[in-house]
């Protein structure tokens, strides 16, 4: 019986998670904290305010002034963590504000601007802490804060959302960063594709597949010609274990980088996959009793013949690549093993073909195998397939050969 010893293990389509840093520019020059107040003196305005609200509920622009203050008291505060619980009370009074206002359209440009300035300033903050990077310790935490910051200000605003799980990736914080997107992804109605990309990334980095399969999905049902989209989507498959689907996209990755080694040794391990599915199903089938299914055998088989056609055109195109004629002389040598397996669940007929296949697959892994261990004759695991194929095709003398290098 032949060993599987190594699997053809999924390839990784891995691609970094890069947002741009870039500080937007608000509508006007007025600064939010142009006024010399202290902390004490806009505390004490916005007690006198909150009096005269009590007084006359109805004011909408006693609710403009109030919000205008609590932005002013936040931005007075030098550690942004602690400017939370006053910007969160801006946005509310402000939202209350805009409602009294009404249809008026100056008033509630009024509004509109002062969060715009307010949203800017914090963003903006946290834009030139990523972009100290540099530096020897970046303060991401603070980074992270202000773009919190902003997403209170104005809570739809994805770019913040982003930067936000940006800082936090860069600082060790994965987890936080999902929970980032994921608060974005309910609050923005339509979020755009890069934030959903982002999203699914980091599912996929956190051993999440299933997850990021559907958020990639989201995505690509609104950007099906986003090849980054596609590459990402067809990661999630192979990592969630949908090989057909992969499969599928990988076929269409190809199209477009046909060159592609990554790519294409990836199609060739799904179609290997799916072929290994299909002839463990064969031989489930035969365990219970059933005689030989020759359609689903044939279909297997030609899933294992397109893995080897994808691999060879691979191998080919590489011959000094030593990962590329690992993997392939690994593929010959487990559909060898593959094929084995059915060996005794057959009639005799079904057993001479098969007997032929084991031959010619671990025929071809042999070569392979041999390039190989020229290059590193301390490989035991190779050395142990060679002994093993070896000894099952009788080729004695190499077959003792290898056993001394075990």
């Amino acid at each position: 019986m032949i060993s599987d010893f190594t699997r053809i293990a999924s390839i990784v389509l891995a691609f970094g998670f890069f947002i741009s840093c870039s500080t937007l520019q608000s509508s006007t020059q007025e600064s939010a904290t142009s006024e010399n107040l202290s902390e004490q003196q806009i505390q004490q305005q916005i007690n006198s305010l909150e009096k005269d609200i009590s007084s006359n509920p109805g004011q909408a622009d006693l609710y403009f002034q109030k919000g205008k203050l609590l932005t002013k008291l936040a931005q007075k505060k030098e550690n942004p963590s602690e400017r939370v619980s006053p910007y969160t009370n801006a946005r509310q009074v402000l939202n209350r504000a805009s409602e009294l206002y009404g249809d008026d359209t100056d008033l509630q440009n009024k509004v509109s601007d002062l969060l715009n300035i307010t949203w800017s300033l914090e963003h903006n903050q946290g834009v030139k802490m990523l972009q100290e990077e540099n530096v020897e310790q970046p303060n991401y935490d603070k980074a992270a804060a202000h773009f919190n910051n902003a997403t209170i200000v104005i809570p739809d605003s994805a770019i913040s959302y982003t930067m936000q799980a940006r800082a936090l990736y860069k600082n060790q914080q994965p987890k936080k960063a999902i929970n980032t997107l994921e608060r974005a992804h309910g609050k923005i109605d339509n979020p755009p594709t890069r934030l959903l990309e982002q999203l699914a990334y980091l599912y996929l980095e956190n051993d999440d597949p299933q997850k990021a399969v559907g958020i990639y999905e989201q995505a690509e049902s609104f950007s099906n010609r986003n090849l980054n989209l596609l590459h990402g989507l067809s990661n999630a498959y192979i990592n969630a274990g949908e090989h057909q689907k992969a499969v599928k996209l990988l076929e269409q990755l190809i199209e477009n980088e046909p060159e592609n080694i990554i790519y294409g040794q990836s199609l060739a391990t799904e179609l290997y996959f799916l072929g290994k599915s299909s002839l463990n199903s064969v031989a489930t089938a035969l365990k219970d009793g059933n005689s030989l299914d020759d359609t689903a055998f044939d279909s297997a088989d030609s899933l294992i013949t397109k893995a080897e056609e994808q691999f060879n055109q691979i191998s080919e195109a590489n011959p000094g690549n030593s990962e590329v004629q690992e993997r392939t002389a690994t593929f010959y040598y487990n559909s060898a093993s593959q094929y084995q397996k059915l060996v005794p669940l057959v009639s005799d007929i079904h057993q001479e073909q098969l007997q032929e296949k084991i031959k010619q697959y671990l025929s071809a892994s042999i070569p392979l195998f041999e390039n190989l261990i020229e290059q590193d004759q301390q490989n035991k695991e190779i050395w142990k397939k060679l002994f093993q194929a070896y000894s099952i095709l009788g080729m004695e003398q190499e077959a003792e050969n290898a056993k001394d290098n075990l």
